[in-house]
């Protein structure tokens, strides 16, 4: 793994672990992780993604990959939120992300509704990038809207199904990578600083460093 890797990948996990210990600190019952952490694939997510373009696009790139890689359990879209944070404020240390989240009663939190928006249609891709060959033959059967977990319903209208896997693959990762950049751009407009969106982000190296001159 690369120096700059590396030095990511570890804070990564920081915010990771923080995440989680959060999350039982609210639920008052300690996170049962459903896998373990791959490590070892959070470096793929830096490589694969694309360092130039403005601050808003390279976070959503960012956040989009995580996801996609789903190497950390239990609370990938969550980490996903708080590295477009991270990343942001390593540009302007006075932005913060908006609220997010929601208490519904003392032991429950959930996303805010223009939160939670971004984040179905996010499961949404997700999902069909992995099972549009599925899909498409209960579409055949009569099949038009379906639930996955957390009453989240996919409508098949609304995706094209009849591709192969590989090329699905492709296809959705793309529009789950411009969903994340739009998320970006909406959380700093709803920060106060859209200017951000025309602010060149951080390379690898340069994003690294910073991190480095926080320690």
């Amino acid at each position: 793994m690369s120096e700059d890797n590396s030095t990511i990948v570890v804070r990564l996990l920081e915010i990771y672990r923080a995440l989680i210990a959060q999350n039982e600190e609210e639920e008052g019952v300690p996170v049962e992780a459903y896998k373990k952490i791959d490590v070892d694939a959070l470096p793929d997510v830096l490589d694969r993604t694309s360092w130039k373009g403005s601050a808003t696009d390279v976070a959503g790139r960012l956040a989009s990959n995580l996801i996609l890689k789903h190497a950390l359990p239990n609370a990938n879209h969550r980490t996903a939120v708080a590295l477009i944070q991270f990343y942001v404020r390593r540009l302007n240390p006075n932005f913060s992300m908006p609220e997010t989240s929601i208490e519904v009663d003392p032991e429950t939190y959930d996303w805010r509704e223009w939160v939670n928006e971004y984040i179905n249609e996010s499961k949404r891709l997700l999902t069909v990038r992995r099972k549009n060959v599925l899909f498409k033959h209960l579409y055949r059967f009569g099949a038009r809207t379906l639930e996955r977990k957390h009453a989240v319903e996919i409508d098949l209208t609304a995706y094209e199904l009849d591709m192969y896997p590989s090329e699905a693959k492709i296809v959705y990762a793309e529009q789950h990578e411009d969903l994340w950049i739009e998320f970006v751009e909406e959380a700093v407009e709803r920060a106060g600083y859209p200017d951000l969106k025309e602010t060149p982000g951080l390379s690898k190296a340069e994003f690294a460093e910073k991190i480095r001159n926080l320690d």
